[in-house]
């Protein structure tokens, strides 16, 4: 699910362990040229509980697929739509 307000996209909630993964795009972080625009966020009811910032779009997801199954390359394909056009080359 993409929250527009966070620039960031939830995935996997499991109620057995209460929480999730997100992927939140830093575009203020990008906008000044900083090299972690990308993060992999561990969240508990609202709470980033753990955070692993990352260089690029393939890093995060390769984050994302250490704790669940992501089809990388579809999955790539699917946000670059999500990235405004003017960050698309941090990806």
């Amino acid at each position: 699910m993409f929250e527009p307000t966070e620039n960031a996209i939830r995935y996997k909630w499991d109620p057995l362990t209460s929480t999730g993964y997100k992927l939140r795009f830093d575009a203020e972080g990008a906008a000044k040229g900083g090299h972690c625009c990308f993060h992999v966020e561990d969240w508990n009811c609202r709470t980033v509980t753990n955070e692993w910032p990352c260089e690029d779009l393939d890093e995060a997801l390769g984050v994302l697929n250490h704790f669940f199954t992501v089809d990388i390359k579809q999955e790539r394909e699917r946000l670059s739509a999500w990235l405004p056009v003017q960050y698309r080359a941090a990806a």
